[in-house]
């Protein structure tokens, strides 16, 4: 076998073997972006169910402050007498 057949078919089995491994990169990553995507829906769904969560320091403070102006009317109906 000459040297020239032996470069290529020594080239060809590289051609191959990059092939083969740019081949399972690419399913890799096509995978890992079909995951990417699943856990950002699961991100929405989750901002989207706790909404109200964060409108609860401000729920806080409509309740204090109707509190407190139940106990003032309270005390002005009482006469400031308990």
């Amino acid at each position: 076998m000459s040297g020239w057949v032996l470069a290529w078919i020594i080239g060809a089995v590289v051609v191959v073997v990059v092939v083969a491994l740019l081949l399972l990169m690419i399913r890799g990553a096509a995978r890992a972006a079909g995951k990417a995507e699943d856990i950002l829906a699961a991100l929405r769904d989750s901002q989207a169910h706790t909404a109200a969560l964060w409108a609860l320091a401000e729920t806080n403070g409509s309740a204090r402050r109707i509190v407190k102006a139940a106990a003032g009317a309270r005390e002005a109906i009482e006469g400031g007498v308990r």
